[in-house]
């Protein structure tokens, strides 16, 4: 028998039933994403906080080693490293700054990854300052200055590529309320470097432009 050919009460009692059991379903599936997407954006607030807090750790972490690149190189640029000690005022203060500077490249490695390609053109570049700074001590700072101003130079650039790329990832990952891929965030990266200076990101990053 046809649903057609039952009674019309019995029909009325079949969709009836039916439609219960799809508001049924619906509501529990809207239930469920509801639920998903409570998670889900408890996540992202989570996951953005922390971020935030980590980017002010950095942001800090940068301000801190300009500091002491900025102290180091005018010591080097105005006295004669070469006639002073460890025990010599000046000096003291060279190597004090000098393993402070250490110290901080350290902090600035941990807080970031080191696979990302920034991150380790960064860790790569402030080696080569504090090699550079060890030289002074014994040549003169004319022998070097153009190479220490250019890298000091180099590492701002990707200090500030760094600090506004991670940033916009913060905020575009709220907007979407997941996480981004690695190749949106490698995007964001070239795109905020080539915006700040793409002359200077091209000699850096050939493959990246």
């Amino acid at each position: 028998m046809s649903f057609l050919e039952l009674q019309v009460p019995v029909q009325v009692a079949i969709i009836t039933a039916s439609i219960g059991a799809i508001t049924l379903f619906l509501n529990t599936l809207l239930g469920k994403l509801n639920l998903t997407s409570l998670k889900q954006r408890r996540y992202i607030d989570t996951v953005s906080k922390e971020r935030i807090e980590w980017l002010n750790k950095i942001r800090e972490s940068f301000v801190e080693y300009t500091t002491l690149t900025s102290e180091l190189t005018l010591l080097v640029t105005f006295y004669d490293l070469g006639e002073m000690t460890i025990e010599d005022r000046k000096g003291q203060k060279y190597f004090d700054n000098l393993l402070q500077l250490e110290g901080v490249k350290q902090k600035i490695y941990l807080l970031l990854n080191p696979k990302e390609v920034y991150a380790a053109k960064l860790y790569s570049l402030s080696n080569e300052v504090i090699k550079l700074l060890l030289k002074h001590v014994n040549t003169p700072i004319a022998d070097n200055s153009d190479e220490l101003n250019n890298l000091n130079a180099n590492i701002k650039f990707i200090q500030q590529v760094i600090l506004k790329a991670e940033w916009k990832r913060i905020v575009i990952e709220i907007e979407k309320g997941k996480k981004l891929e690695s190749e949106e965030v490698s995007k964001i990266f070239q795109d905020i470097a080539k915006h700040i200076d793409k002359e200077r990101n091209e000699k850096l990053f050939p493959k990246n432009s």
